[in-house]
């Protein structure tokens, strides 16, 4: 049901294939599925995670607003490497997501 909100052309991924494979990822410490290929900020959208990161100077919190990698708002940690753009980083199987603390990732999946 929660499929029928995903975007089915990403200006910068492409076309997303008719059927989608699931692949589990890490997101600090919670196993999770999503669809292998989609953009990761809608992987972390669909799960309710829409906060990624806080401002450095105002800690406003941060999400994807561009959607298309030019604004740099939805910078995360993946596999070690920080800023990772997450509107433009396709979910791959065994993907491991940090977050900081305050975005709604914590305590999920326990």
């Amino acid at each position: 049901m929660f499929d029928t909100l995903r975007l089915t052309v990403h200006p910068v991924l492409g076309r997303r294939p008719a059927i989608r494979r699931t692949v589990r990822i890490m997101i600090n410490e919670w196993a999770t599925e999503a669809f292998e290929g989609e953009s990761l900020a809608a992987a972390l959208w669909s799960k309710g995670i829409v906060a990624l990161r806080h401002d450095e100077k105002t800690m406003s919190p941060r999400g994807m607003y561009c959607g298309i990698g030019h604004c740099f708002e939805c910078r995360v940690t993946v596999d070690g490497v920080n800023d990772v753009r997450a509107c433009i980083t396709p979910v791959r199987e065994g993907m491991r997501v940090t977050l900081p603390g305050g975005n709604g990732a914590e305590g999920r999946g326990k």
